[in-house]
């Protein structure tokens, strides 16, 4: 089970075609059609569950990407379907039907407004990303006015009660439909869903209640991150303003510099290429490690190419869980393109050896 499945859609689907398909089912499956039906109710709760994903792009996004509803970092591992339809009740589910269909059941607080999120887009260095650490980030977002707090009222002022709405932030009206009389609820365009609005303006953020800072945001990284993943910082974005909740700030792992390593999955690939007297002799190597120390191998007499020597716990930590990965190095065997006579008489005669003759199988 996906959400595409749930509401019986491509994952190339439209935004349209996925609110007509939720439309139509969360009508068939609503408990109010289908009185004592549990499963019909469970079916409308994953509905309704499948449409807040899919009609989100960044949640969208997510699931596409890595089959989950939460962007991967240090709290989020790949949890898959378990993740989406957990912890989503019917309460959740007629909730969500209401206000996508533009119907409400009345409430009296004013909405909450939510900000925007922010993007930053980092690159990490090959310690950063196996061992984790601390980075610092500098980041320029919309925050709470210091002058109104928020308020986007002088402070001598104040605010007073919304008179189109009566403080309530929204409008409503009542609406009829195949399941009855609902009653239809807007978002007030005078105070902006605030309930509230400045007797006079502040003259620092002119009534936004909001003003944009550059600051900068320890960010503890953990071990094992991959390129594409995401750190969530809940409340560190945009600030919207008056009594508005901060969005969040999204860590971007742009990309990741390997240095002379090569990654598979949780494991590093050191390619160490030696001659062939080398090879064929065996001898003692230094090979550098992620964290920039380094260590000594013993390559075995008569090591093909291709051979590889394992390092335990010495490759990428592993995300969200304990213990790192290995160390592989691979042996590849340098052969000169030209040699010198007297080394073209050496290795004739190296040929003629017994030890150097190819076996017939």
């Amino acid at each position: 089970m996906n959400p595409y499945e749930v509401l019986g859609v491509d994952r190339s689907a439209s935004a349209e075609d996925i609110k007509k398909a939720y439309r139509t089912a969360a009508m068939k499956n609503h408990p109010d059609r289908n009185p004592g039906d549990h499963q019909a109710e469970e079916r409308f709760k994953k509905v309704a569950r499948a449409y807040e994903v899919l009609s989100d792009p960044s949640r969208r996004e997510a699931y596409d990407r890595y089959g989950t509803t939460e962007d991967p970092g240090p709290s989020s591992g790949m949890g898959g379907m378990h993740d989406i339809f957990s912890g989503f009740g019917l309460d959740d589910a007629l909730r969500a039907f209401m206000e996508n269909f533009g119907f409400s059941s009345g409430g009296s607080g004013p909405r909450v407004i939510h900000g925007e999120d922010v993007t930053v887009r980092v690159n990490l260095d090959l310690e950063e990303a196996a061992l984790g650490g601390r980075r610092e980030i500098e980041v320029e977002r919309n925050v709470s006015c210091s002058e109104c707090a928020g308020s986007g009222a002088d402070k001598a002022s104040g605010t007073e009660s919304c008179r189109q709405c009566n403080g309530m932030g929204k409008v409503s009206s009542i609406r009829n439909t195949l399941l009855g009389s609902f009653r239809t609820v807007s978002q007030c365009h005078v105070c902006g869903g605030r309930g509230t609005i400045p007797r006079k303006l502040c003259s620092n953020c002119r009534g936004r209640g909001y003003e944009k800072k550059k600051s900068t945001i320890s960010v503890d990284l953990p071990a094992g991150l991959s390129r594409g993943h995401y750190i969530r910082l809940r409340g560190q974005g945009h600030h919207p303003g008056q009594s508005g909740v901060p969005g969040d700030l999204k860590l971007f792992i742009n990309s990741i510099d390997y240095g002379p390593f090569e990654r598979e999955e949780d494991n590093l690939v050191y390619p160490l290429t030696i001659s062939y007297p080398q090879a064929v002799l065996g001898g003692e190597f230094t090979i550098p490690l992620p964290d920039g120390d380094s260590l000594k191998i013993k390559v075995d007499t008569g090591t093909r190419a291709g051979t590889r020597f394992k390092q335990k716990h010495h490759g990428m930590g592993r995300l969200n869980r304990r213990g790192r990965g290995d160390l592989l190095v691979e042996i590849d065997i340098h052969v000169p393109g030209k040699v010198k006579r007297s080394e073209k008489e050496l290795l004739k005669e190296l040929e003629e050896s017994s030890s150097f003759k190819v076996k017939k199988n």
